[in-house]
């Protein structure tokens, strides 16, 4: 193991990044504008948000600014799939450059709950979006609104937990390799 397998793990830390924020820019340049100026989005609230929060977020938009959130919401329905696979991948991936790999359920159950939680998380705050903007604050669900945060905090936690996994796996690789060169 050597300058391959470095390069292999660089490949693997790098992947999930690289989907995840090149995807979420790419997203954002296609549904436009739709984030409020000095607010966390509600999707990145790692404390949750209630039914006043998200009417205070999205009245503060414009009506351009909330088919755009409507926009971003559906492309996020399908990025889940994106950033999943790749994290997924470079998981299995990093456990089986160990030798001897970790049971793939196990490695990428974190990945497949962070999915999940997304798209519960875009799917309620769709229907309330859709709800808001057809009946204002009135029209918003406060057990609706109080799932979509909880899914949303659930995918923080677990993407991050995921991340952390990967991170460890890919350092006991470059041990590996390390102690593998050393006794060579």
């Amino acid at each position: 193991m050597d300058r391959p397998h470095l390069a292999m793990t660089a490949f693997l830390f790098l992947l999930p990044g690289g989907v995840f924020f090149g995807g979420a820019r790419i997203m954002s340049m296609i549904s436009g504008p739709h984030t409020v100026q000095g607010q966390t989005p509600l999707n990145m609230r790692w404390f949750g948000y209630d039914a006043k929060s998200v009417s205070g977020y999205w009245g503060t938009l414009e009506s351009a600014e909330r088919s755009a959130e409507q926009r971003f919401l559906k492309l996020d329905l399908l990025f889940p799939v994106f950033y999943g696979g790749a994290l997924a991948f470079s998981l299995v991936t990093a456990s089986a450059m160990l030798g001897e790999p970790a049971h793939a359920g196990w490695v990428i159950a974190p990945v497949v709950v962070t999915v999940v939680a997304d798209w519960v998380e875009n799917l309620v705050q769709l229907n309330q979006l859709r709800n808001f903007i057809e009946r204002g604050a009135e029209g918003l669900a406060a057990g609706w609104i109080q799932l979509a945060s909880t899914a949303t905090i659930v995918k923080l936690i677990f993407f991050s937990l995921s991340g952390l996994t990967l991170v460890t796996l890919l350092t006991l690789v470059v041990i590996k390799i390390m102690s593998t060169k050393s006794v060579q």
